[in-house]
Formats: C-alpha cells, sequence, structure tokens
C-alpha cells in the first residue's frame, strides 16, 4: 500500500516496489559483483534461517497449536498492565506480538529509508554480444521529507495530494541505460547474417573473420524528468510517470504505467503487478536504433519507432525478524517488435530475477 505521513501520499510505494526498482533501473550504481566465497556465505546463511523458521514455532498461533495437540503452557491473559502476583507468565511475556513496526507506515519517525540486501539474481540483456546483468547486491537509500524526496537515485517534490493520491514532480536516470554498462568483452561470434554488410547490402567479402563480430553501439546516461502520478484504489496501487529527456541526448519521451496488488498473510507479503512502457520513436531509437555511422558489418543501420514494452513482476518477502527480510522478485518483460527487430537485439524479452536476504535500519 501506499505510505502516508499526515495524510500526504509519500512517493515511495511498497518496499517490494522499491527493490524491484533498484534491480531493474540503479544496477550500474548499487550492483556489482562479489567473490564466489562470500555467495557460498549468504546461501549458508539463508538455509540455516530457513531452517531455524521451519524446526521452531515463531508465533503465539504456532504454539497455540502445540497446546491443542496436548502440549499444554500455562500463561494468564490480561488486558491490564497489573503485576501477576502468582507467579506465571503472562500471555503477553511468553508471547509477544508479531507485528513488526517496519510493516506499520505510522511506526516510522524517521524520514531515512536504509538497507541493504545480499543474494544472487541476474537480469537478461537483450542486446548482441553482451553478458546478462548478474546481481548480488542491493541497496536501499531513500529520504521523505515535508516537501523533497530522494529514493534511490530518483529525486522529487511532492506538488499536490489527496487522502489516496499525490502528484510529484521528479528527475532520475533512465533504466535502459542499465544494458550498455555490462557489453561482453569476449563476443559469442553473432552474425545475424552471414552474407549481410552494411546497410543490409551483400558483402564483397565471403570471409567475415578479419571484422570484429557486432556490438550495440554505446550509449550515455540520459536523464527523464517529468510528473509523477499515485492513486489507491481499495488495495490496489496505480503509478503512472510521464517522462522526457532533460539532459539533452536524445530529446524523447517515456509513459510509464503499473497497477500493483499488494497482499500480506502474516509475515509473507506478497506484490504482484502488472504494466506497460510506451516509448516515443526518438527514445527508442537512441537506445536500439543503429545510426548510419555505426553501421557494420553483421549491424546494418536501423531506426526504431515509438514503441510499447508490456511486463508482468510478482515480488515476495518472508520477515525473519524486525529488520531482516528473505526477498525474491521475478519480473518478465516483452519488448516491441520494432524494437525485437533491430539488428542491435537479439531477444525480444528480458527477464530479472533476485533471491537473497534483506536488511533495513
Amino acid at each position: 500500500m501506499l505510505v502516508f505521513v499526515s495524510g500526504r501520499a509519500v512517493a515511495a510505494l511498497t518496499l517490494s516496489n522499491r527493490l524491484l526498482d533498484l534491480l531493474t533501473d540503479n544496477l550500474p550504481a548499487l550492483c556489482h559483483p562479489v567473490k564466489m566465497n562470500r555467495l557460498n556465505h549468504l546461501a549458508v546463511c539463508a538455509a540455516t534461517s530457513i531452517l531455524y523458521l521451519i524446526a521452531a514455532p515463531t508465533s503465539a498461533q504456532d504454539k497455540g497449536q502445540d497446546e491443542e495437540q496436548g502440549m499444554p503452557v500455562e500463561c494468564l491473559a490480561s488486558s491490564s498492565s497489573a503485576t501477576v502476583e502468582d507467579g506465571s507468565s503472562s500471555c503477553e511475556q511468553l508471547y509477544p506480538p508479531q507485528d513488526f513496526p517496519s510493516q506499520d507506515p505510522d511506526a516510522y519517525s524517521s524520514p531515512w529509508r536504509v538497507g541493504f540486501g545480499a543474494g544472487y539474481g541476474q537480469r537478461t540483456n537483450p542486446l548482441i554480444n553482451s553478458d546478462n546483468i548478474n546481481i548480488y547486491g542491493i541497496v536501499q537509500l531513500s529520504y521523505f521529507g515535508d516537501h523533497f524526496f530522494f529514493d534511490n537515485g530518483d529525486i522529487g517534490w511532492f506538488m499536490a495530494d489527496g487522502p489516496d493520491w499525490s502528484a510529484n514532480l521528479i528527475a532520475g536516470v533512465g533504466g535502459e541505460r542499465s544494458f550498455f554498462s555490462t557489453l561482453n568483452d569476449n563476443p559469442v561470434g553473432f552474425a545475424p547474417d552471414g552474407h549481410t554488410g552494411i546497410n543490409g547490402q551483400p558483402s564483397n567479402h565471403d570471409d567475415h573473420s578479419k571484422y570484429p563480430e557486432p556490438e550495440a553501439p554505446d550509449r550515455d546516461y540520459v536523464i527523464d524528468g517529468g510528473l509523477e502520478l499515485l492513486y489507491q484504489w481499495h488495495e490496489s496501487e496505480l503509478q503512472v510517470q510521464l517522462l522526457t529527456d532533460i539532459s539533452d541526448k536524445h530529446h524523447g519521451q517515456e509513459v510509464w504505467v503499473s497497477w500493483a496488488l499488494p497482499q500480506q498473510w502474516g509475515r509473507f507479503s506478497f506484490h504482484p503487478s502488472i504494466g506497460v512502457t510506451w516509448m516515443s520513436a526518438d527514445t527508442a531509437n537512441y537506445y536500439y536504433g543503429v545510426k548510419e555511422s555505426e553501421a557494420q558489418p553483421g549491424l546494418p543501420a536501423y531506426d526504431v519507432n515509438d514503441a510499447f514494452n508490456y511486463f508482468a513482476r510478482l515480488s515476495m518477502s518472508y520477515r525473519l525478524t524486525e529488520h531482516w527480510q528473505l526477498v525474491s522478485v521475478l519480473q518478465y518483460e516483452q519488448l516491441a517488435d520494432d524494437i525485437a527487430d533491430s539488428p542491435s537485439v537479439v531477444d525480444d524479452h528480458v527477464v530479472t530475477s533476485f533471491l537473497g536476504l534483506y536488511y533495513e535500519f
């Protein structure tokens, strides 16, 4: 659900939504590989935590089930703070409430949100001769003041709000740039057509071994800015971003729409969502087109029109303690046909996944 502070719908949605943004939009700045021995250590830690949760009762409900099975646990239930005089323990002492403060938005007193996660995940890279993006860690750093907010690299300004909606001005780095930060240094030998030369014309050379394997043209970081609208209807969340290039790189526009239906069952949180991204021709062509000056054997010039990408995602978390969570994310994004047909693209979809432990201060 939306986080509300003094009647204001704060720009951040749920924790799982922010974690997914970290995995997809801010990978170059926040996610770097670590040594495998640390990954093995994390796997042991995660396995130990899961075994502990399976082996030991973790709530009053679990222990209540023990009582029903012939293993009574004596305690005194009391609605007052009076001292128990007969020496018996109170139920409140034996079974403290399991609702952690971080699950209640009203419990937050600080405008800061700081956390980190470690685990393993991957984002597939649709560009030619490029590595998939491995994800070993995530960092959460956010600040939400009365008017200004900073959320994992995005900055914004609260414009207006109501009981269940908020409108904000935002700016941040374009997410498509992450694909161009991990181009493969060891090409995999892809060539779309062994007899195709520049601009799709037949090549005069049958032997292409003298040419380097083509790579997608590099692209600069783009700063997008615009309007963000957040709306909560019953238990669902709607997020809309209307963005334009403010860094003078491609002068294009982008519209991002997401609808989510978060659910909470005890310690489990589920956040399914679907969405669509529209990119203008200038935006799509900047990231996935090939200019005449960039054409080479196996990579002919290509122009991309405006395009719609669709995505579905599911993020889940299990709260271990007040600060620790086991988190997972899976997203599938279907690229537009005009993008998938580009000679710089080899896959028509992008899959993002992550599983790990997350700690929030």
